[in-house]
């Protein structure tokens, strides 16, 4: 503890050297003059108070001077400590020479430093861990919101994926109805031009225009069967098949195709497990995207067919409506030109092309899509402009392999060309062109044919003819009652009839389960005669 003197004894301390000296002048002028004459004394009576008066003014200005001197040092160091604390150097203290009344001052001005330094160190904590609080929840936020963004990134993406299938599916639809209307119009054009050729001298002019009209026909139903395709409406064998060596194969025909200017490298995946599926589409489609592949790269550059072990995630799955547990990646490459977003949108849609005029169809990538949908698949497309495009090709491998035996020759006609029989035959179609040119067709093969337009008057035949009806061919799409409701009805009365199914398109309308169930054939329109009566002799060996 620092000592601390009161008021009274500080003025003492203070004013006790002044007086003393006064007091000590007094004493020796007082003896100086008694030791004098009067005459000198009372001259030096006068020197005296003056001496006294101006030893009272020097004594009271050297008790001011002192006085003065005790209390501003004091004062001025207490004011330089404040400004030092202010100025932010808070070590400064007020030091213990400070006495008197100015110590409980320095004392308590001390006590507020130090507390306004405790004050100011709490602040400082306060402030570092606010800062620390607030720098966490900003981590926090930017997470919280990444998050957000990657989620309505995705819930996008996913959304124009679901508009894009949504759209195909429709595009399909469409594609399927027109090849479904032209099959029925080229069914009349082939079968009418056939039957034209059979009653015309091969030298006549009539059968080389007659030639020109089938032809264009074949060219025309050639055209549609990438349309079923991209509808996945098309008729199909599958069997298992191992994707490296149809990649394997396919290269060579694809080295040819594309130029030698081109580098084509594989890289195949060992022990690649089985796919079921039909080997001659998934030729189409590597020679498909080759050939987009080749006028991307403009006549050089590298083409890579690879295969792979591919895994697909839950969510991949949802969006591409996908089930299985394994599967198999295809995967083609280029270092072509690229497609931006716009394009890679619509590379899909049948008669899209970016090629000039006379160069493409628009088919060939519309035709990849709907094999691969077709065998259960999907696929992705990764371009970058000016850097290349990746088809990526998921395909699920199946948990037993398929086997598909091979069909057996079919015998159609006897020795002398003529059919095996003349077996009765109920006609069910609702085209009146493609119904008469059928009956003409199987007429002239001998057989007996009841034409019916539809499945009401069919209905009402077969009660009229009964078990003398030995097949059923039937459209499978008519109005009111369809084709496979028709072969249900009369099955359940007639269990030994034997049933060919025709139609432009198929897959929508019939299951193989109903071709099982039904033991009935399938012809896909347009036909031609020979199809058609092979078809028939099938049905009624079977």
């Amino acid at each position: 503890m620092r000592s601390t003197q009161s008021p009274p004894l500080f003025l003492w301390r203070s004013l006790a050297l002044p007086f003393c000296v006064l007091l000590g002048c007094l004493v020796l002028i007082i003896t100086i003059v008694h030791s004098l004459p009067l005459a000198s004394a009372a001259l030096w009576q006068q020197w005296l108070l003056i001496s006294l008066a101006v030893g009272a003014m020097i004594a009271a200005v050297a008790t001011c001077v002192r006085a003065g001197r005790s209390m501003t040092i004091p004062v001025q160091h207490l004011v330089e400590v404040a400004m030092a604390v202010k100025n932010g150097r808070a070590k400064h203290r007020a030091s213990g020479k400070v006495a008197g009344e100015f110590r409980p001052l320095a004392d308590a001005l001390n006590q507020m430093i130090e507390a306004r330094q405790r004050a100011e160190e709490k602040l400082k904590l306060a402030q570092e861990s606010l800062e620390l609080k607030v720098h966490a929840r900003t981590v926090e936020l930017w997470r919280a919101n990444k998050a957000l963004q990657e989620e309505m990134e995705q819930r996008a993406k996913a959304e124009r994926e679901l508009q894009q299938a949504q759209k195909m599916d429709a595009l399909g639809k469409f594609a399927g109805s027109i090849a479904h209307d032209f099959n029925n119009l080229l069914t009349v054009i082939l079968g009418g031009a056939e039957c034209a050729m059979q009653h015309i001298r091969p030298e006549s002019e009539a059968m080389q225009f007659v030639r020109s009209i089938w032809k264009a026909g074949e060219s025309a139903a050639a055209l549609t069967r990438p349309l079923l395709t991209f509808s996945r409406n098309e008729v199909r064998e599958v069997a298992p098949l191992d994707l490296n060596q149809t990649v394997e194969e396919t290269a060579m025909l694809v080295r040819r195709l594309i130029g030698v200017n081109i580098q084509v490298k594989l890289k195949l995946a060992p022990e690649l497990p089985m796919i079921v599926a039909n080997a001659n589409q998934f030729q189409q489609v590597l020679v498909n995207l080759a050939v987009n592949a080749r006028d991307a790269m403009e006549g050089s550059g590298t083409l890579t067919m690879a295969t792979l072990h591919a895994s697909v995630d839950p969510e991949r799955q949802i969006r591409h409506e996908a089930t299985s547990i394994d599967w198999v990646e295809l995967r083609v490459s280029d270092s072509g030109c690229g497609m931006d977003t716009e394009t890679k949108n619509r590379i899909f849609e049948p008669f899209f092309t970016t090629k000039p005029a006379g160069r493409g169809t628009g088919l060939g990538l519309a035709t990849v899509f709907g094999i691969v949908k077709q065998a259960g698949g999907f696929l992705e497309v990764e371009s970058e402009v000016g850097v290349g495009t990746t088809f990526r090709i998921f395909l699920p491998v199946p948990e037993e392999p398929v086997e598909i035996q091979a069909p057996e020759p079919i015998v159609t006609t006897t020795k002398d060309g003529r059919p095996s029989g003349g077996e009765t035959i109920l006609l069910v179609e609702d085209e009146d062109e493609i119904r008469e040119l059928a009956v003409l067709m199987l007429e002239g093969k001998g057989y007996h044919v009841i034409p019916a337009p539809d499945a009401e008057k069919a209905l009402i035949l077969a009660e009229e003819h009964g078990s003398g009806i030995q097949a059923l061919i039937t459209d499978v799409v008519m109005p009111r009652i369809s084709g496979v409701q028709l072969a249900e009805i009369l099955a359940k009365k007639m269990p030994e009839l034997r049933i060919l199914f025709v139609s432009g398109h198929c897959r929508e309308s019939i299951q193989p389960e109903t071709l099982a169930e039904n033991r009935a054939e399938y012809l896909q329109k347009p036909y031609r005669s020979d199809s058609l009566i092979a078809a028939v002799q099938q049905v009624l060996r079977s």
